[in-house]
């Protein structure tokens, strides 16, 4: 029986394509956009999501011509507002999407209670 290393799996694309880091004061999302200019990539929020979208035209490579297209959705934590959200795309090409989050403060709330007609009390 031979036993063969997996290590050749590490370096295909779906492999450690996204770090996402939920901090107390932030959310943070790193994203491998490397064969991605900025002009190729659009970060937008919506419906309670950041949404991440890639594509470019047909490009030559050295096996040939090659297009490439994807899309990710990441759900918008609580506390944190979409208009807040900011991206930058390294000369490394790794894209951060950041979301400032604001802490959320949870209070009791007394609720009054309202009557109609006439009560009578039975004390």
């Amino acid at each position: 029986m031979v036993l063969r290393s997996i290590d050749w799996l590490e370096n295909f694309p779906w492999r450690n394509e996204t770090t996402i880091k939920k901090d107390k004061d932030k959310y943070r999302i790193c994203l491998h956009a490397k064969d991605f200019s900025p002009d190729d990539i659009t970060v937008k929020t919506a419906d309670g999501f950041i949404v991440v979208e890639g594509k470019h035209e047909e490009k030559k490579d050295e096996d040939g011509y090659i297009t490439r297209h994807f899309v990710r959705r990441y759900a918008l934590p609580e506390g944190c507002r979409p208009e807040s959200v900011e991206s930058r795309l390294s000369s490394d090409g790794i894209l951060t999407i950041t979301a400032p989050r604001k802490p959320v403060v949870r209070r009791d709330t007394v609720i009054p209670v309202s009557h109609e007609g006439s009560v009578k009390s039975k004390l």
